[in-house]
């Protein structure tokens, strides 16, 4: 094992583990719309199925993301696509169907593996 005590912070950064890609909302969309209409499913009688249109709002009301998401949950950009970020959370979701009935959902923002709170 390497001691990295007496590592430069740019060899220091090096030794961190690379995620294999890049968060981005465009890689999360379907599953994240699947699981709010499991969740809707669970406390609605009325029935939701695709296409949705999804909005993401950073915490400072702006939209950070937004497309529709089709049959098997396949997503169709509406803007550009956007890394996820830290600082866009607490985000809240607007989940709108066909009939243009929108559902709201907070995203909260999970925390750090090492941090105590």
């Amino acid at each position: 094992m390497r001691d990295t005590s007496k590592l430069s912070g740019a060899e220091l950064k090096n030794q961190r583990p690379r995620a294999a890609h890049s968060l981005s909302y465009q890689n999360i969309a379907g599953g994240l719309a699947s699981e709010m209409v499991d969740f809707l499913r669970s406390t609605e009688a009325r029935e939701s199925s695709p296409p949705f249109r999804l909005v993401i709002l950073g915490h400072h009301g702006g939209v950070v993301f937004e497309c529709k998401v089709g049959e098997n949950w396949e997503v169709h950009n509406l803007g550009p696509a956007a890394r996820l970020q830290r600082w866009h959370f607490p985000a809240t979701a607007l989940l709108a169907d066909d009939s243009l009935l929108t559902r709201t959902f907070l995203i909260e923002r999970a925390p750090l593996a090492h941090s105590s709170n």
